[in-house]
């Protein structure tokens, strides 16, 4: 796998990790959620030149910093880690540099482009389509994030990539057919 885009990550840590099964690749660390106006420079510098990844930890700060960049620096590619797959459970951290050299060739392999345009999504939408508010919505919302390379979210939070991403509702309505497909199926065996 070549990848020929600037990697965004939080730390050095994330950058030794990401160097030991791609001994080429360029990063760019944040060094955390204050990220200062050079940084941003040189992330825009980098999509201009040669495209961004960004891959940042599947937590709080993460997903701060990931919102962050996406507003300042729109165009970004962004590749998503499930939490419980970037867990040191010795030390209870979470965090890209705990990743499995698998679980990071496929988020990579699997990135969410930001779209510029609107999309035709409300927030009551997300009720309408069972996303938020009925018994089953939390797997369907993880269903559709696992589709989506969106990483974990929250109602709120699944709306607002939704919207940064501009996913429509007609994306949204086929998704919730696959799924609801998947289920009668496996309700059947």
């Amino acid at each position: 796998m070549q990848i020929k885009e600037i990697i965004v990550v939080e730390g050095k840590s994330d950058t030794r990790r990401l160097k030991e099964i791609f001994p080429d690749i360029n990063t760019i660390e944040t060094n955390g959620s204050a990220i200062d106006e050079r940084i941003i420079a040189e992330i825009k510098s980098a999509k201009d030149k040669r495209g961004v990844i960004i891959l940042t930890d599947p937590d709080y700060q993460g997903e701060k910093i990931r919102s962050i960049i996406n507003q300042l620096v729109p165009g970004c590619k962004n590749a998503y880690i499930k939490q419980e797959l970037a867990i040191d459970h010795k030390k209870h951290k979470v965090g890209v540099e705990h990743c499995d050299k698998e679980t990071i060739m496929t988020a990579l392999a699997n990135l969410t482009e930001f779209e510029n345009g609107e999309n035709d999504l409300t927030y009551q939408d997300l009720y309408d389509l069972k996303l938020s508010g009925a018994p089953n919505s939390r797997m369907l919302r993880e269903y559709i994030s696992d589709r989506l390379n969106l990483g974990y979210n929250n109602a709120k939070q699944l709306y607002r990539k939704l919207k940064l991403f501009n996913i429509s509702k007609t994306t949204l309505q086929k998704l919730i057919d696959e799924y609801d497909a998947r289920m009668r199926v496996t309700d059947i065996e």
